[in-house]
C-alpha cells in the first residue's frame, strides 16, 4: 500500500449521494455517533473558522478532533487530534484494513479520508470534533456527523459545475448541513443567500442565527501581523465583554471570521461549561493556519494565499493594497481547471505590475499552454514559465525592497511555494 494507491481513488471523483460513507460508517460501527461535532460550511473562510474553533475548544481544556481539506504539504494535515497530525502509520493501517471494501464500493478519496478521520477521532477519545465541509453540503461525505451546531461562512460562487450557477443554488447546497432541532449560525451574507438559509432552517425546524446579532465588534485594527479589537457577546445574559482580542490571521475578511467564531463559541457555552472568555481569547490568539495572507518574507514581501475563486481573490488583492501598500506587486498565479480562472485573472491583472503564470499537475491542473491561452483571452500580459520555482526566482530578481510578490490561486501552488522557501 502506497500514497499513490490512496491518491488513485481520486479517479472516482465525487459521489452524488451519501450511500458509500453511510455504509463505511456502518462497517466501522458508527464512529460519528460517539462524539458531538461542529460542522463548518460555506465558501470562503471555512478553514480559518474551523482552525479558530479548534483552538478555542482546546484552550478550554477539551480534547478536539479537527478535519479539514484540502491539505497543503501533507495529507496528514487533514486529520488532527489535540492539534497533532494523524501519524502516517495510522493512515496506512486504516487503508490496509479496509482496502477490499474501498475497492469493491469504488469509494472516493474524500469518502475514505472522511471515514478515516471519524474513526481516528473515536479511537483518540475526542470530546468534540470540528469538521469542515469538503464541497457543498447536501451530498458531502461529512454530512454524516452528529452536529450540535452548523456554522456557515460567507457564500460565494465556486464549484459552479457541481453546486449550481447562482448564489441561491449554491446556498441551498450549503444549507444541506443544517440539522433539525439544532442551531445554525452564519456570518455576513448577501440578501438572496440569507433568504435561502433562513428558509431551510424554517423547513426543517432549526434555529437560524446571524453572528452580527450575537456579537458586536469595536475598535478593530488590521496590521500585517494581526487583527485586533474589542467585542461584546450580546447573546449571553448578562452580556460578556472582551476588552481585547487579537488574531494572527490578517485581512479585513478575517475580522468577520472572528465574529463568527465568537458567535459559535458563545452558543457552545451552553453545551460545554469549560468554555469561558479566557479560552476564547487564548484560542483566537494562538491559531495557526498557513496559506491565508501568509507573509513568508520581507524586503521584498512574499505573500501566499490559497484563494481560488473570484470573490476570495479580489478580497486578497484589496487587502494586500491596504495592509502592505507595496510600491509594485508581482503576481505568481495558477489554478485548477474547474475554477473560474478568467474572472480571477481579471481581478489580478489590475494590480499586477508583473505577473507569472505556471502549470499545475494533471488531471485537475492546467498545462502551460492552456493557462497561457486563458491569459491571452483575458488580455493579461502574464509571463508563462514552466514551474513555480522558476517563477519565484524570476519574481525575486525583479522585486525591490518595497515591492510585494503575491502567490495565489491554489493549494497546489501554495505547496510548491512553501517547498521553494524551505530550500531557499
Amino acid at each position: 500500500m502506497t500514497w499513490q494507491d490512496f491518491y488513485s481513488l481520486q479517479r472516482f471523483g465525487m459521489t452524488p449521494n451519501l450511500d458509500n460513507i453511510r455504509l463505511f460508517c456502518e462497517r466501522l460501527g458508527h464512529p460519528e455517533a460517539s462524539y458531538p461535532s461542529i460542522h463548518v460550511g460555506g465558501t470562503n473562510g471555512k478553514g480559518s473558522v474551523t482552525a479558530m474553533l479548534d483552538c478555542v475548544l482546546r484552550s478550554a481544556g477539551m480534547k478536539v478532533g479537527m478535519y479539514t481539506s484540502p491539505h497543503i504539504l501533507r495529507f496528514e494535515e487533514r486529520i488532527r487530534v489535540g492539534g497533532q497530525l494523524i501519524p502516517e502509520k495510522d493512515v496506512f493501517e486504516f487503508l490496509g484494513e479496509h482496502w477490499d471494501f474501498i475497492e469493491s464500493h469504488c469509494c472516493t478519496f474524500f469518502e475514505v479520508a472522511t471515514a478515516m478521520g471519524l474513526e481516528y477521532f473515536r479511537r483518540g477519545g475526542v470530546d468534540v470534533a470540528v469538521v469542515e465541509v469538503g464541497l457543498g453540503g447536501t451530498h458531502d461525505a461529512t454530512r454524516v456527523v452528529q452536529s450540535l451546531l452548523s456554522v456557515v461562512t460567507r457564500i460565494d460562487l465556486d464549484h459552479t459545475d457541481r453546486l449550481g450557477n447562482t448564489l441561491e443554488q449554491i446556498a441551498a447546497e450549503k444549507a444541506g448541513i443544517f440539522r433539525s432541532g439544532y442551531p445554525a449560525v452564519t456570518g455576513d451574507q448577501r440578501p438572496e443567500v440569507l433568504a435561502v438559509l433562513k428558509a431551510r432552517t424554517k423547513e426543517i425546524g432549526a434555529e437560524f442565527l446571524q453572528a452580527k446579532d450575537l456579537i458586536s465588534l469595536a475598535s478593530t485594527s488590521i496590521t500585517s501581523r494581526q487583527i485586533s479589537g474589542t467585542a461584546t457577546l450580546k447573546c449571553l445574559q448578562p452580556p460578556l465583554i472582551l476588552k481585547r482580542w487579537k488574531c494572527p490571521l490578517v485581512g479585513a475578511y478575517q475580522i468577520e471570521n472572528v465574529r463568527l467564531v465568537l458567535a459559535a463559541s458563545s452558543l457552545l457555552m451552553a453545551q460545554f461549561q469549560q468554555i469561558n472568555v479566557a479560552a476564547i481569547v487564548r484560542g483566537i490568539e494562538t491559531v495557526k493556519w498557513p496559506g491565508r495572507l501568509q507573509e513568508l518574507r520581507r524586503n521584498p514581501h512574499l505573500i501566499l494565499d490559497v484563494a481560488h475563486n473570484p470573490g476570495a481573490v479580489c478580497a486578497v488583492v484589496q487587502n494586500v493594497r491596504e495592509i502592505w501598500k507595496p510600491r509594485k506587486t508581482i503576481v505568481i498565479f495558477s489554478a485548477l481547471r474547474d475554477k473560474d480562472i478568467p474572472a480571477m485573472m481579471t481581478c489580478l491583472k489590475g494590480t499586477a505590475s508583473e505577473a507569472f503564470i505556471v502549470p499545475l499537475p494533471p488531471p485537475r491542473g492546467m498545462s502551460l499552454e492552456e493557462i497561457s491561452a486563458l491569459a491571452r483571452k483575458a488580455e493579461w500580459n502574464a509571463r508563462p514559465v514552466l514551474s513555480v520555482s522558476e517563477a519565484m526566482t524570476a519574481a525575486l530578481r525583479l522585486a525591490g525592497r518595497k515591492d510585494l510578490i503575491l502567490a495565489i490561486g491554489s493549494h497546489y501552488l501554495a505547496e510548491e511555494v512553501l517547498k521553494y522557501q524551505e530550500n531557499a
